[in-house]
């Protein structure tokens, strides 16, 4: 009897994964740049979203392009988030802790379908993935949504305690520089994420949390980190060689980034795309957009002195403010200085939310004012811009170092931390004519460009490679921790 292809074809059952973002912006839509990767190349995905998180909620077909996002299925579970009180370590322990058992609850009735999850993608800043994998026998991979620097200085922290760097709650201790680690480019302490610099010392919640999301992240079966090879190659040899971690550069994960439109994504927050026509009207390399993300609280006074700084500067920009950050949802006039919006009509635009990607692709962009988290990062390299740093939170000050130290792509707009110097309209317009009109200005432009060429490399070879590789282990049965 001829042997009947068809039939075992049809009993050909896709590997399925279970995707567990967290619920923030730049935590998901990477998420969702490798959900859909691993959906287009025949893997079954089911996406956990938290209801009442810091985002609005994800269609189940999420458009890109011209190509829709193959979700297999969305499953929602509670947030547990109080939005009454700002983040903090207790707050995310409650938060957690419901996620956690919410999970758990949908697991135990995923478990018993025809077609379970064989492997827990999940973000590493939940910290717990490990427990969940291991009681219902799930491979598991984490996805590191921050710089691999990060990632690389919190596996050393024992270590940095050891020698004294941290906690760094005496005078000058910031100022110490931590030049040990064979990975990194000396760096100063006060340029260490701020999870790891608290000013409550090691018994702060946000220190112990972190502490425990990077102890959790080395059992996992494999570490995606959202960076490229070629812009941490040093940092990801040693996590591999020296602390034996399976850690693979995927990145820059921009939705749909592995398609024919690098510049298509998904915004959780409504857009304001007329924005695009005033950007068509301008001339290369002339306009300064301004964008802090979705999570960042710019203090009133701040954005005054940003503003009149920006409008003594003379440049066309567009700049995004979110009303929704600020007490009463306050209109933009409302905000801004008085008459500020009227003296600078025709140079520029303010707007609550910007689809980014297309903004730092445009031509007319010459720089990127930006809070530098690793996202907005990521995409200012992935396009070629200029960036001029003001950090407000997290990993912030140490992207900024790689920005301006180690990659020599942008400025910062403050010369010392936020915390230590205040915030005037004349070192604003001194940055801003930096960057856009300067020498310096112009060498950090030309860099930029070059990383705009090696990301593009990146995201059609070794990072496209190693999401692949991931695909086919996943078919194959393959996902083990590996031996370096």
């Amino acid at each position: 009897m001829a042997f009947d292809l068809s039939a075992h074809l049809h009993h050909y059952v896709a590997p399925h994964v279970l995707v567990v973002p967290y619920p923030a912006q730049g935590h998901t839509n990477p998420a969702l740049s490798v959900a859909k990767f691993l959906a287009d190349n025949g893997i079954s995905i089911t996406l956990v979203q938290a209801t009442n998180g810091l985002l609005p909620q994800i269609p189940s077909h999420s458009v890109h392009g011209n190509q829709a996002l193959k979700i297999f299925r969305k499953e929602t579970i509670p947030s547990g988030l109080d939005h009454s009180k700002p983040l903090s370590g207790a707050v995310l322990k409650v938060s957690f802790d419901v996620m956690r058992a919410a999970l758990r609850e949908l697991l135990q009735k995923l478990m018993l379908e025809e077609n379970p999850p064989i492997c827990l993608l999940i973000d590493s800043f939940f910290g717990w993935g490990n427990d969940i994998a291991v009681e219902f026998g799930l491979s598991r991979v984490d996805l590191w949504t921050s710089s691999a620097t990060t990632f690389y200085l919190g596996i050393h922290v024992q270590d940095l305690v050891t020698r004294g760097f941290i906690p760094a709650t005496e005078e000058g201790a910031k100022e110490k520089i931590v030049d040990f680690l064979p990975g990194l480019s000396p760096l100063r302490v006060a340029d260490m994420p701020q999870n790891l610099i608290p000013e409550e010392g090691l018994q702060s919640g946000m220190f112990i949390r972190f502490r425990s999301v990077i102890q959790s992240a080395k059992w996992a079966d494999r570490i995606l980190i959202n960076t490229m090879y070629e812009l941490d190659t040093n940092v990801i040899e040693c996590l591999r060689r020296e602390d034996h971690i399976h850690i693979d550069p995927v990145g820059p994960l921009h939705v749909d980034v592995m398609s024919v439109a690098p510049n298509s994504s998904v915004s959780l927050v409504q857009q304001d795309d007329h924005c695009l026509s005033l950007l068509d009207r301008q001339q290369q390399s002339s306009v300064l957009y301004c964008a802090f993300g979705s999570l960042a609280s710019i203090d009133e006074n701040v954005v005054a002195e940003l503003a009149h700084g920006l409008e003594a500067s003379g440049e066309s920009f567009l700049w995004v403010i979110r009303p929704d950050k600020y007490k009463n949802n306050a209109s933009v006039e409302e905000i801004l200085p008085e008459g500020f919006m009227e003296r600078t009509r025709d140079r520029g635009l303010v707007i609550s939310w910007a689809p980014q990607l297309s903004v730092l692709g445009h031509s007319s962009v010459g720089a990127f004012l930006t809070h530098c988290g690793w996202n907005s990062v990521l995409e200012s390299l992935s396009n070629g811009v200029p960036m001029l740093g003001f950090p407000q939170m997290a990993e912030q000050n140490t992207n900024l170092k790689l920005i301006v130290h180690d990659w020599k792509v942008g400025l910062p707009l403050l010369q010392q931390e936020v915390n230590t110097q205040k915030v005037e309209r004349k070192h604003v317009q001194r940055a801003i004519t930096a960057i856009m009109r300067g020498d310096e200005g112009l060498q950090i432009r030309m860099r930029a460009r070059e990383w705009k060429e090696i990301a593009e490399k990146a995201i059609h070879g070794s990072s496209k490679d190693n999401l692949q590789k991931l695909v086919d282990d996943l078919k194959q049965g393959k996902l083990k921790h590996p031996k370096y």
